[in-house]
């Protein structure tokens, strides 16, 4: 009995969080080498584009991440439910404060934290694609 009323509690909270927390947007863009190779022996790849509701800085909380990544390349921070991040994909930021008129930023994830019924948190450097 007591899991199912702390796996309902799980589900609540992450809820509100989600609802209340995450009014930003953005696409989680992951690369799958394919094995194969291209003419100048690069590797293949097949990229997966999902739209994901996210909270996002550029004031990122650098003393958090000393263990995962190197806090001189860190300029942002993003934090999100859903599908599991990995190092290397990209976060291409859409919309903030719940509008879809902000200019495109793409950024690479560089260190990942779990933060279990609260989502994923994600450090990120920008990139140009």
């Amino acid at each position: 009995m007591p899991r199912i009323v702390s796996r309902r509690l799980v589900d609540s909270l992450q809820s509100k969080v989600v609802s209340g927390f995450y009014t930003d947007s953005a696409t989680l863009i992951q690369t799958t080498p394919t094995g194969s190779y291209d003419a100048n022996n690069l590797p293949n790849v097949t990229t997966n584009s999902i739209l994901i509701d996210c909270s996002f800085t550029d004031k990122p909380t650098r003393e958090i991440w000393r263990d995962y990544a190197d806090v001189e390349d860190i300029q942002a921070e993003i934090r999100f439910e859903g599908h599991t991040p990995t190092k290397g994909n990209h976060i291409r930021l859409t919309g903030q404060f719940d509008t879809s008129d902000f200019p495109d930023k793409t950024f690479e994830i560089v260190g990942i934290q779990n933060r279990d019924a609260f989502g994923w948190v994600c450090a990120l450097k920008a990139v140009a694609i």
